[in-house]
């Protein structure tokens, strides 16, 4: 019924192919993952500005109308 390859392996198999394409779909989703962490964290730094920039602002106004 099967019979034997005289030649060695050519080409991709089944199994080679799937684990190429799971390590493809990891790094594919540790990238994604990346940029979403790096976007949040980017989004709470400007946060942080925009509010010392209103203290800053809120200051040096009181300090101006003493």
């Amino acid at each position: 019924m099967w019979k034997q390859r005289l030649k060695p392996r050519e080409g991709w198999l089944l199994p080679d192919a799937l684990l190429a394409l799971s390590i493809v779909a990891l790094t594919v989703i540790l990238a994604q993952q990346m940029v979403l962490t790096t976007q949040r964290l980017e989004r709470v730094r400007e946060r942080e500005l925009r509010l010392a920039r209103v203290a800053h602002d809120r200051a040096l106004a009181a300090s101006l109308q003493r």
